[in-house]
Parts: C-alpha cells; sequence; structure tokens
C-alpha cells in the first residue's frame, strides 16, 4: 500500500496511511501531499485572485467618500467626466482602487467605459 508523503520546500518531512491525517499536517505546515509521485494536496495558501480595476466614467460632479456612505468624510470632489477605476460595486457603491468610495446608485451617477 502506497504511503500519502507531506513535503515542504522540497524536502519530505512525514509520511501517512491515510490522506486525512496527510493534509492535516499539509494545512499546519503551508505544505504539499504527494501520493504515487502525484501532488494531489496542497495546504499552501495562495493569495485570492483579484480582478482587474475597470474604467467607470462620472456622469456627474461627485464627492468621493473614505467609507461608503453619504454621511461619511469626503475627501474630494471629482468633475463630471472623470474617470476612475473600480474594483467592486456593492451597495449602490462603487470602491475605488485607492480605498474610498463614490456614489454609484445603479448606474445613475456613472457608466463602465
Amino acid at each position: 500500500m502506497s504511503e500519502y508523503i507531506v513535503v515542504k520546500d522540497g524536502t519530505e518531512m512525514k509520511a501517512y496511511k491515510t490522506l486525512p491525517a496527510a493534509k492535516k499536517l499539509a494545512d499546519t505546515e503551508g505544505a504539499e501531499v504527494f501520493h504515487d509521485g502525484e501532488c494531489v494536496y496542497s495546504g499552501i495558501e495562495t493569495a485570492p485572485e483579484v480582478p482587474a480595476p475597470q474604467k467607470y466614467r462620472l456622469n456627474a460632479l461627485m464627492n468621493v467618500r473614505k467609507e461608503p456612505s453619504v454621511k461619511a468624510e469626503k475627501l474630494r470632489t471629482l468633475p463630471a467626466g472623470a474617470v476612475v477605476e473600480v474594483i467592486s460595486i456593492k451597495e449602490d457603491w462603487m470602491a475605488l482602487t485607492d480605498g474610498s468610495f463614490v456614489l454609484y446608485s445603479g448606474g445613475k451617477f456613472a457608466a463602465r467605459i
């Protein structure tokens, strides 16, 4: 019977008879599990995929806010026609790449270009 071998940075750490036991160590150590020469599991965390920013043109003079709220601190004002880079839109607010927010309101104040 072949074993599940936990490998970290190219060095074998320990062999197990079951995959769940090997996974536990791999998760703890940020290692991989090999079985019959193939990697069958990775406990190495990878950074989540970040979507590319999308460009939007503002349709009106807009305030840029510190948080997604009209009561939040105003950081600056952008003119109609300004282009902003948006990483997400949630609850009527566009999150900009610099961590600030602009009101989107279902596309009333900005359009994707």
